[in-house]
């Protein structure tokens, strides 16, 4: 099946690799106001699933993923055009850092010397600052083996001194769809000098896709046994709590739709971290699930990480319109991040998240899909009843 144009981009140029058991092709996406030009990259397997992704913010843009009803559904929520994603301050799909999560208190003690952190969210540093890896322009060089291209290596220097922290550091994401229908994540950062690094993708899913106004009908699973608290700043406050007979227990398969509602402030969301490990392991491990039933979609998620955060889309809101021309209202979506533990530099009996010459931070996650039928059924239909 060949390349159909895509109302939502002005096309640059396109090149299909028709012989391989994988298509590419890349367009114009945009053009930053010095005029440097945004492009969208987008890679198809023999399946018939589809990345996309742009270079500003290293962002996935889009992740069409066959269902069950035969139809290749976008699970990964985004927005139409640059414009969009310039005033974007939810960071769609984007590459958050040089630390994912909030920081709190913001003077921070990085080796033997003090630093003050941006301070961009409240009182808080939060996903790397104001002009953070989201807002970077990434250079890319295109994977390409026997079987055509796979994937993207994108890569973006961070001086020493920005938003605050000490050190130039080189981060280079590899991003590799395969004929599983898996897409891998690879994040490597390295320094010349004792830094932080905790960096996450921040995609939003809905695996039923656009026409589906919230994910109260995903069946979600963590295979954690502790979670973070937070205070009413959403900063851990340093304890670890095992899920056990909380509203954080996971372990078993629950509907989203039945969960929320049971968080703090009259059923606001979850934005929560669960503990796998102390440390991250050498080889990526099952982490989470996502199911949809209306679609059959089940997202698998694998990684190095020592555990994952949450997000249900709890800051969403009516006016905030997605690239289908949808409502991305709130609890629309579902970020599921997986990182180091949040404020672990305030937090000494959390694994530490510093960088040096010669130690470099190394990430990799996986994104497994699958058609599923009747997967957790007798949850959905209890949960209806």
């Amino acid at each position: 099946m060949g390349w159909q144009k895509c109302k939502y981009y002005f096309c640059c140029c396109c090149y299909p690799h028709s012989n391989h058991k994988y298509k590419m092709r890349t367009q114009l996406f945009g053009k930053m106001a010095f005029s440097a030009p945004v492009q969208l990259y987008e890679i198809e397997n023999k399946n018939g699933m589809v990345l996309s992704v742009i270079n500003y913010g290293a962002r996935i843009v889009g992740l069409k993923v066959p269902s069950l009803t035969g139809k290749v559904v976008d699970v990964v929520c985004g927005f139409k055009n640059l414009e969009d994603y310039q005033k974007d301050e939810f960071y769609f799909g984007a590459i958050v850092g040089r630390v994912g999560g909030r920081i709190f208190p913001t003077r921070v003690m990085i080796g033997n010397r003090e630093y003050n952190l941006t301070v961009n969210n409240g009182d808080c540093h939060l996903h790397g600052g104001m002009n953070g890896f989201d807002k970077a322009l990434w250079s890319v060089e295109v994977i390409e083996e026997k079987d055509g291209v796979q994937g993207l290596l994108m890569r973006h220097v961070s001086p020493a001194g920005t938003e605050g922290y000490p050190s130039e550091m080189l981060t280079e994401v590899e991003y590799r769809l395969t004929n599983d229908n898996e897409l891998v994540i690879k994040i490597k950062a390295t320094c010349d000098d004792i830094t932080l690094a905790s960096i996450p993708n921040h995609a939003y899913f809905n695996l039923g896709g656009p026409e589906e106004a919230t994910v109260y009908d995903h069946i979600v699973s963590i295979a954690a046994d502790s979670y973070l608290p937070v205070n009413e700043n959403t900063v851990p406050t340093g304890e670890i709590k095992s899920v056990k007979d909380t509203i954080y227990d996971f372990r078993k398969p629950r509907r989203l739709g039945d969960a929320i509602p049971m968080t703090p402030k009259e059923g606001f969301g979850y934005d929560d971290y669960w503990c796998f490990a102390q440390a991250p392991s050498q080889a990526p491990k099952h982490a989470a699930n996502v199911y949809c039933p209306k679609t059959g979609i089940n997202m698998e998620i694998l990684t190095t990480q020592p555990g994952i955060l949450m997000y249900t889309g709890n800051y969403l809101h009516k006016a905030v319109i997605g690239k289908y021309d949808e409502v991305l209202d709130k609890h629309g979506a579902v970020c599921l991040e997986t990182q180091g533990y949040p404020n672990a530099i305030n937090n000494p009996t959390f694994p530490s998240v510093e960088v040096r010459p010669g130690m470099p931070y190394d990430h990799t996650t996986i994104w497994r899909f699958s058609k599923v039928k009747h997967k957790h059924d007798s949850i959905s239909n209890q949960s209806k009843a």
